[in-house]
């Protein structure tokens, strides 16, 4: 019976010990900070469906997520410190690294080609920026906005003069009310993202880009802070497996309705609506992919595109001349792909 007893003793002995062994040796989730340039979107999906999935657990990690207000604003909060990434326009993100000295760098693409332009109401006829001049008509602009920096040798390139534009300013909250609400006959903003919500509202409206008239800069992506960066790079490898995994299930394997469900269970106040959302991934499909990246991995950011995209912001004048293009971006924290 002693003997009996004793071994039983051992046996708890053993379990507490090496419950111990356990907890002691369990690693606490790596915690990483990002700071969005909006409210909780299609083109933050991938984020929610990540966190849903489990996939930033699986790689050791609890990630915070917190709405934002403009690329510009998200691009100076990170540079700040105060979160490790955020997602923002490249091309913003390059503006202020560029002029403010900003310690930003693009680490991993989203919206591969440059998604800005302007709205008009459907069957107007008006194509160009030099048809809102000539014609007068009301432009909704945001100060801050991350098109403000390229309106100016957009509409140069288009044979006018940005001067000439008749803008009407507001807060980025109401930039998109105004326009629905005819304060403004025309908007400046993200054509892919706005145009089915605008359509939803009674607003159907046409599409003019940047883009068409040479201003061949980046889209939307991932940034971080050089502090994460040199701090946190293998933490921040995990959340880009994550996310690309995510990106991968949603944009390649066209789930959208996987995505639509993840953000209305994990952000449910931000009241998505699933008809517009689809509407909006089938106007985005031909941003997703530039010439250079076709066959790469998700978030894999072109060579020769970021080359171009800086010798064009350097010509139309929104960056100094002679900043390499290494400056801005890295494919470093990426999966490893073969050009």
């Amino acid at each position: 019976m002693k003997t009996m007893w004793r071994s039983f003793g051992l046996g708890i002995v053993g379990a507490i010990v090496g419950g111990s062994i356990l907890v002691s040796g369990a690693r606490a989730a790596t915690e990483l900070k990002l700071r969005l340039e909006w409210t909780p979107i299609l083109i933050h999906s991938w984020y929610f469906l990540a966190e849903e999935r489990g996939w930033y657990k699986e790689e050791g990690l609890k990630v915070e997520i917190e709405s934002g207000r403009g690329s510009v604003n998200t691009t100076q909060v990170v540079a700040s410190g105060s979160h490790d990434m955020g997602q923002a326009s490249h091309s913003a993100m390059a503006v202020g690294r560029a002029k403010e000295g900003l310690q930003v760098k693009a680490i991993g693409a989203l919206i591969r080609k440059n998604e800005m332009g302007i709205l008009v109401p459907q069957g107007s006829g008006w194509k160009s920026p030099k048809d809102l001049v000539d014609n007068k008509v009301k432009i909704v602009m945001s100060p801050g906005g991350f098109d403000i920096p390229f309106l100016e040798p957009w509409f140069r390139l288009a044979g006018t003069n940005y001067k000439d534009a008749t803008f009407v300013s507001v807060d980025t909250t109401i930039k998109g009310s105004t326009y629905v609400s005819k304060g403004g006959d025309a908007v400046s903003t993200s054509p892919a993202f706005f145009r089915a919500i605008f359509a939803a509202q009674g607003r159907p409206s046409d599409i003019f880009w940047m883009a068409d008239l040479g201003v061949d800069v980046p889209g939307t992506g991932i940034i971080a802070s050089e502090k994460a960066i040199a701090e946190k790079p293998e933490a921040i490898r995990g959340f880009l497996r994550a996310t690309t995994r995510a990106m991968d299930h949603i944009l390649g394997k066209k789930n959208y309705e996987d995505a639509f469900n993840a953000v209305l269970k994990l952000r449910p106040e931000s009241k998505p609506n699933k008809d517009v959302m689809l509407a909006q991934f089938k106007d985005h499909e031909f941003l997703w992919v530039t010439d250079e990246t076709k066959g790469k991995p998700w978030g894999y950011m072109g060579v020769q595109d970021w080359e171009r995209a800086v010798k064009v912001m350097a010509d139309i004048n929104v960056i100094p001349a002679g900043r390499d293009p290494k400056e801005f971006y890295t494919n470093d924290l990426l999966r490893k792909v073969t050009n």
